[in-house]
């Protein structure tokens, strides 16, 4: 499995790249076109060379959530499925709960989940692993 290269740190990034032969500067690059400019894809970041384009697509992917299913309620809660973007093809589930004193978030953390919660649909997927942490620096 690829590493999602938006869970290093810039220090960690410049470490990484200095490994492949890069640059340093290079991991300044890579981080703006990544937290900046929100590309998905190592082609979009045209100020680096094809030859470490293809290095970036060969050992790390760019994870992202993208919106699977959007329901919402008439009382006006909404739930969000989302796909983690992982080779296994994992969901999870956020919900997002109006009240009249203000709103409540649940916004999963891990592959399926051991609360047992009615409200989600993530109680029915068995618990597999933590999501990956998104770090900035």
């Amino acid at each position: 499995m690829k590493t999602n290269i938006k869970n290093f740190t810039l220090d960690e990034l410049k470490e990484e790249l200095k490994n492949m032969g890069e640059k340093p500067f290079r991991a300044e690059q890579v981080f703006k076109w990544l937290f900046s400019d929100r590309v998905e894809t190592f082609d979009e970041m045209t100020n680096l060379s094809l030859d470490l384009r293809k290095k970036l697509e060969e050992n790390y992917r760019i994870g992202k959530f993208d919106i699977v299913r959007k329901l919402e309620s008439v009382d006006g809660t909404k739930k969000y499925l989302f796909d983690v973007g992982d080779e296994d093809g994992n969901l999870i589930e956020s919900v997002l709960m109006s009240y009249h004193h203000g709103y409540t978030i649940c916004v999963s953390s891990q592959i399926g989940c051991k609360m047992g919660c009615k409200f989600c649909a993530s109680t029915g997927i068995p618990f597999s692993r933590n999501l990956e942490p998104r770090r900035n620096s």
